[in-house]
C-alpha cells in the first residue's frame, strides 16, 4: 500500500465524514508488527501520522465527533489526553474565526446582544434569560405569588414561554410543546433567528415530583429525547418550588431541602456533560416561588 507523505492533504472518505475506520486499521497494523524495523511498519507509521494530522486539522461537527470517538477508543488509550487537548484547541480556533454577517452586526448594535451562532452562544443566551427570570421574581411587582398558585405544568409553561418571548430581542423565537424528529414533545424550545441553533427547557413542578424523578429527567428526557439533534446542544431542567417539602436523594436516601435538591441536580448535569466529553451544555435551575418575607401582619403579630 502506498502511504501519503506526512503533511499531504488527504481526501475525505465517505462524503463529508472523515472515515476513521482507516485510522483504526493503520493503528492496529503498527501495534501488531511490534518493534520498529524499516519496511511496511515504517510506512504504516508515516501513514498513521498523516491520517491523524488530517483528522486533527479537520473542522466541523463531524470531525469533532470523530476526534472524540478516537479519544475514547481503547486502541488509542496512549493518545487520549492529547486527542482531547488538540480537539478543544481546534474547536476554540473555529469559534474564534466565526464571522458575523452585516445583519448580525446590526443586531448587536440595536440590542446590545450578540446573536447566537454556536451552541455555546445559545447556551450563554439561555443562561442569561434564566438569570433574568430569577431577578424578575425578586422584584416587588414580580409574578412570584401568582406563579406559586399554579398547579398545572402546562399553565406554568405558558407563563415561562410568555416571559421568554417578551425578552427575545429578536434573537430567538419560542415554541412550547414543539415536536422532535421522533415525535417527542418538548416543553419549551428556543430557536435562534441568526442560525440553526436551538436550546430546550424541560419544565417540572418540583413539589409534585420525587428527587429520583427530577434527577433522571435530565438524562432520560432532556438529553436522550430532546437534545439528539446537532443543532440542539443546550438544555435546562427548570424546576419550580413553592413549599418546604423535602426530597429524598435517589442514591443515599438523604433528605434534601431546596438547596440540597439544587446541588444534586447540578451535580447530575455536570456528570452527564463530562460523560459526553463536553459535546452538550446542560444546567439545572430551581425557581424558588416560596414567600420571601413574612407578611406585614404576621410580622406585627410576632412583635
Amino acid at each position: 500500500m502506498h502511504w501519503p507523505a506526512s503533511g499531504q492533504v488527504l481526501p475525505r472518505l465517505g462524503g463529508d465524514v472523515f472515515h476513521i475506520t482507516l485510522v483504526r486499521l493503520v493503528e492496529r497494523h503498527v501495534k501488531h508488527n511490534g518493534a520498529f524495523t524499516p519496511g511496511p511498519r515504517d510506512n504504516a507509521q508515516d501513514g498513521r501520522r498523516a491520517l491523524l494530522n488530517a483528522l486533527m486539522n479537520a473542522e466541523g461537527p463531524d470531525a469533532w465527533h470523530a476526534k472524540l470517538e478516537l479519544a475514547n477508543d481503547p486502541l488509542f488509550a496512549d493518545y487520549h489526553a492529547r486527542f482531547l487537548m488538540l480537539s478543544r484547541e481546534k474547536a476554540a480556533q473555529e469559534l474564534d474565526s466565526t464571522a458575523l454577517t452585516e445583519t448580525q452586526v446590526v443586531a448587536i448594535d440595536r440590542t446590545g446582544e450578540a446573536p447566537p451562532i454556536t451552541s455555546d452562544d445559545m447556551f450563554a443566551l439561555l443562561m442569561d434569560r434564566l438569570d433574568d427570570i430569577e431577578e424578575l421574581l425578586l422584584r416587588d411587582d414580580s409574578h412570584r405569588e401568582a406563579w406559586a398558585g399554579i398547579g398545572l405544568e402546562r399553565v406554568m409553561r405558558r407563563e415561562i414561554t410568555r416571559v421568554l418571548r417578551e425578552a427575545s430581542r429578536n434573537s430567538y423565537t419560542v415554541d412550547q410543546e414543539g415536536v422532535t424528529a421522533d415525535e417527542k414533545e418538548t416543553d419549551i424550545r428556543l430557536r435562534a433567528t441568526s442560525s440553526t441553533q436551538q436550546a430546550v427547557i424541560e419544565l417540572k413542578l418540583g413539589d409534585n415530583r420525587s428527587g429520583r424523578d427530577l434527577r433522571d429527567t435530565i438524562q432520560d428526557q432532556l438529553v436522550n429525547r430532546y437534545m439528539a439533534s446537532e443543532t440542539c446542544r443546550a438544555g435546562c431542567l427548570l424546576v419550580t418550588v413553592n413549599s418546604n417539602k423535602p426530597w429524598k436523594h435517589p442514591d443515599s436516601g438523604e433528605s434534601l431541602d431546596v438547596d440540597g435538591l439544587q446541588a444534586m441536580l447540578t451535580s447530575e448535569a455536570e456528570r452527564i456533560v463530562s460523560a459526553m466529553s463536553g459535546q452538550i451544555r446542560l444546567t439545572a435551575r430551581l425557581l424558588d416561588l416560596r414567600p420571601r418575607l413574612a407578611t406585614e401582619k404576621k410580622t406585627h403579630q410576632k412583635k
